[in-house]
């Protein structure tokens, strides 16, 4: 089976049921954008060419892309956005969703995919579903001492957002803490969080 066929299977079983939930496909990514919230679901061709990724992207479009610099919201990639997961296929399937060795493999493979949609799909997009609701509830259950500092940046700058300068202090300062030595440009970017 190869890659053409089996992104046919996913466009005709798969991206109906994400455009029913509101995405709009642009080739293997589709886009939801809903106030400052975009979602983005991705279709990414594994190396050796014999399986992919399903990748998930959530981002506030007044954040800075990952990486830095702006991305227009419907151009927005999941390499992109800070907060990312993926779909993972199942046990034993080491590199990825398999395109299978035959059209019946292919069928099932994207049948499972539509099935695990419904729970590990709408619940990383669950997540980060509505703005402010979901993001007060991240920051509120979120342990600034428990989080890489890159991740205390994001939520430092969306706590500054929401007028929750308490909690952006408390994520600049663990982030500052747990920051390597040599991540200059992030403490960089910490430190200012609370100038603006």
């Amino acid at each position: 089976m190869n890659r053409a066929t089996f992104l046919k299977l996913l466009e005709k079983k798969l991206f109906p049921v994400l455009k029913a939930e509101g995405f709009v496909a642009r080739g293997q990514t589709l886009r939801r954008i809903e106030g400052p919230v975009i979602h983005v679901f991705n279709v990414q061709g594994a190396s050796g060419g014999k399986a992919c990724y399903l990748n998930l992207g959530a981002h506030l479009d007044f954040l800075p892309s990952e990486g830095g610099g702006h991305v227009a919201p419907w151009d927005i990639e999941e390499s992109h956005c800070v907060f990312r997961d993926r779909m993972h296929p199942p046990p034993g399937e080491a590199f990825g969703w398999a395109y299978g060795a035959s059209t019946e493999e292919a069928e099932e493979s994207v049948e499972f995919i539509v099935s695990e949609w419904a729970g590990p799909g709408r619940a990383f997009f669950a997540r980060h579903g509505s703005y402010p609701q979901s993001f007060e509830t991240m920051l509120r259950d979120t342990d600034p001492n428990s989080i890489h500092a890159r991740t205390a940046l994001h939520l430092g700058r969306i706590a500054v957002q929401l007028g929750d300068r308490v909690r952006a202090e408390a994520l600049v300062n663990a982030g500052l803490a747990r920051a390597p030595e040599r991540a200059t440009a992030l403490k960089a970017e910490l430190a200012r969080l609370l100038q603006g």
